[in-house]
């Protein structure tokens, strides 16, 4: 994954909020905070192993792997999984600083933080609103010039949750509009290529799932696509479109659709399609050990010699199946 997602986007926000840390919360106030989203509720889920994944995504030809070898897709999985975790991160550290705050304002069904001086945006301010119908949330955290008025509010990031099912469970949405935010003139850091990042979730039933939507610069629709999903029992599942690989050699550069699921102690099992390029319709399918080594290879494409290896190695991860 080549997009990155700014780790502190507004780090000033810690001091301006820490002067409302004294206040209470009410009953009421605890419903709103409940709707936002935390990191242990959105973030994947990666065995031990996947520390041993390296920082680089790099492209793997079909047909290289070696049984017995260190499966080179199972730590691009990893990898993945470590970065879709980083870009969560990026966004959730916004709503962790109203989360830990009282509201300045309360209504019956709506809570305001701020405005505040925004210090990381000379000249502008801040706010974060909050707004409650029955048992679904909207909120926005917004700016506008320093003393403009009510309409020049703009929205960085929009989100919503529908409570389901107990305490932080149901479905929701968040993002983070970076295109609108460079033509305001803010600086969005390492996400230049990025117009627009989306993360859907739900958290009601199991698996839980969350899914990030990368929106290129000057693109029209997604292209990037990330999904996490996790059991109780511990199983993970990493499942992402990559667009633009060069995977085979030739003339036509490839669209891949992999899933990979694994087990707490890193055995996993991995399925990757070619959807667009040299080898579309290609269909590779691999398992591995707790070392990341393969044990099991199944390949569509070779009639002679389709599958090494041994399917029984190969994890049960049925629980994560739909």
């Amino acid at each position: 994954m080549r997009e990155h997602v700014m780790r502190n986007p507004a780090p000033a926000l810690l001091c301006l909020l820490a002067v409302a840390c004294g206040g209470d919360f009410s009953n009421d106030d605890l419903e709103f905070q409940y709707a936002l989203p935390q990191r242990e509720d959105l973030a994947a889920k990666l065995p031990d192993s996947a520390a041993r994944s390296g920082q680089g995504l790099r492209s793997q030809q079909v047909g290289l792997q070696v049984l017995g070898g260190t499966s080179e897709l199972a730590l691009q999985a990893y990898t993945a999984g470590t970065r879709f975790n980083a870009s969560v991160d990026g966004l959730l550290s916004l709503l962790e600083l109203f989360r830990n705050a009282p509201p300045t304002t309360r209504e019956t069904d709506r809570r305001i933080w701020g405005p505040f001086p925004a210090d990381d945006h000379p000249g502008n301010e801040v706010r974060f609103v909050m707004e409650r119908e029955g048992a679904e949330f909207t909120y926005l955290l917004q700016y506008r010039p320093k003393g403009a008025g009510e309409d020049a509010w703009w929205t960085y990031l929009p989100g919503t949750f529908k409570a389901d099912g107990g305490i932080r469970k149901g479905e929701g949405t968040l993002a983070l509009d970076l295109k609108l935010a460079r033509a305001r003139g803010f600086d969005t850091g390492a996400a230049t290529s990025l117009d627009r990042l989306d993360i859907g979730y739900q958290t009601r039933a199991l698996p839980t799932r969350v899914e990030l939507l990368f929106t290129g610069a000057g693109a029209t629709l997604p292209l990037t696509r990330y999904a996490s999903r996790q059991v109780p029992e511990g199983l993970g599942e990493m499942a992402f479109r990559l667009p633009g690989e060069d995977l085979i050699p030739g003339g036509l550069l490839e669209t891949l659709d992999i899933l990979a699921r694994w087990t707490p102690d890193g055995r996993g099992v991995l399925v990757l399609n070619i959807l667009e390029g040299d080898a579309k319709g290609a269909k590779y399918t691999e398992c591995w050990d707790s070392r990341t080594r393969i044990t099991f290879m199944r390949r569509n494409w070779d009639f002679l010699n389709p599958t090494e290896g041994d399917a029984s190695t190969c994890p049960d991860v049925s629980a994560l199946e739909p």
